[in-house]
């Protein structure tokens, strides 16, 4: 998922920036440009550094739950 659409930066590259040591929104912007344009997905950034401090990722859960049906959906449709 795309969270800044100034810089076209995707949640993963965020996630791979805080696993690599940035921890502040500010940070992050150094690391990959995310948050440095209009500023409007800076939330969404210290959200992302909050979920990966606790250690959630509620992506994950959801894409376990949803990768077989999606599975099934594009081999029924051979």
């Amino acid at each position: 998922m795309i969270v800044c659409l100034c810089h076209v930066v995707s949640d993963r590259t965020i996630r791979a920036r805080i696993s690599e040591g940035a921890r502040s929104v500010e940070a992050i912007g150094e690391a990959c440009g995310a948050g440095t344009g209009c500023g409007g997905c800076q939330e969404q950034l210290a959200e992302l550094i909050k979920e990966c401090r606790q250690g959630t990722n509620a992506r994950s859960a959801c894409r376990d739950g949803c990768a077989v049906p999606a599975l099934q959906l594009a081999s029924s449709a051979l």
